[in-house]
């Protein structure tokens, strides 16, 4: 195995299990195994792969001979996803971006590292992505959109034309944001969210509860 072919994921949860599968579809990279914050540690293993604190990632997968890519959820409004980033680029890793083969990512979009980019994803001409940045599948990044470095996008987002999400913001499943919008650092947009105006950074916003009406069974057609 030659220099940087081999990759450490940091976290053990179903994002973790997830970059698993998708380095081994997408890329020919090898999994060394994961690291995970020692007090989170379910294991020796996972996946058939070995686990060890994060405290001890250098020792065990060091960055000389180790690419890495967190892969961890937006908990606490990605906080943990950026803290664990940003130590271990001061530990020397470099990343790797998991864009699938199956999203359309315009030539010349300028993208950071950790990046990650779904099945089915369309990013358009002039959009630039910062480091840690997710993309969840089906999602639609529009023309001159800004990313900036570690926020969340779930799935089947749509973001109109010259769009910016700040610093570390969540949008939630199908959440629509219309051209020209800004979305403050670190704003929660909860599921099915149509936004067309600035959110506030820190703010959470959610869309109207759905009205379900009782229908007997037999008014329903047939």
């Amino acid at each position: 195995m030659t220099e940087l072919q081999r990759v450490v994921i940091v976290g053990n949860g179903q994002v973790a299990e997830l970059a698993l599968a998708r380095l081994r579809r997408d890329t020919a990279l090898q999994v060394a195994g994961f690291a995970v914050d020692r007090a989170y540690i379910r294991g020796p293993e996972l996946l058939g792969l070995p686990v060890h604190a994060f405290e001890d990632i250098a020792s065990h997968f060091p960055p000389d001979t180790h690419l890495a890519v967190v892969a961890i959820g937006p908990t606490a409004v990605n906080r943990i996803r950026a803290e664990r980033f940003d130590q271990a680029r001061a530990l020397g890793y470099r990343f790797v971006n998991l864009i699938s083969p199956r999203a359309s990512v315009w030539p010349g979009v300028v993208m950071g590292e950790n990046c990650t980019v779904g099945d089915g994803c369309v990013i358009q001409p002039y959009t630039r992505l910062g480091d840690n940045v997710h993309v969840g599948s089906g999602s639609v990044v529009g023309h001159h959109v800004v990313l900036e470095d570690h926020c969340y996008l779930a799935a089947s987002v749509a973001l109109a034309g010259s769009v910016t999400i700040g610093r570390a913001a969540l949008l939630g499943v199908g959440t629509v944001v219309r051209d020209r919008v800004r979305v403050g650092a670190e704003a929660v947009l909860g599921a099915g969210v149509v936004l067309s105006g600035h959110a506030q950074a820190r703010a959470v916003y959610a869309a109207p509860q759905p009205v379900l009406l009782p229908v007997s069974s037999d008014k329903l057609p047939l």
